[in-house]
């Protein structure tokens, strides 16, 4: 599958407050080892490693205390995000 329709996840850096601030919410609710964290500027991010084994529910969009995760559908082509 093309990357333009794939699933995107989305984290906004800026206000995400990383997984040791917020206790790994996103990590919890997805299945296991789909989301891990990569450490940048002394926060841990989280990275979605395998995005077809997303379920696309929105559940770490949707329990993610700053709002900092955005999940879009797959696009034909356009959005660059």
């Amino acid at each position: 599958m093309s990357e333009e329709m794939q699933v995107q996840f989305i984290v906004d850096k800026t206000t995400c407050m990383g997984a040791d601030e917020c206790g790994s919410v996103c990590a919890t609710i997805c299945p296991p080892d789909i989301i891990v964290y990569e450490e940048e500027n002394g926060k841990k991010f989280p990275v979605v490693t395998e995005i077809e084994l997303c379920m696309k529910d929105h559940g770490c969009q949707n329990n993610c205390p700053v709002k900092a995760i955005t999940i879009l559908p797959p696009q034909e082509g356009g959005r660059d995000y």
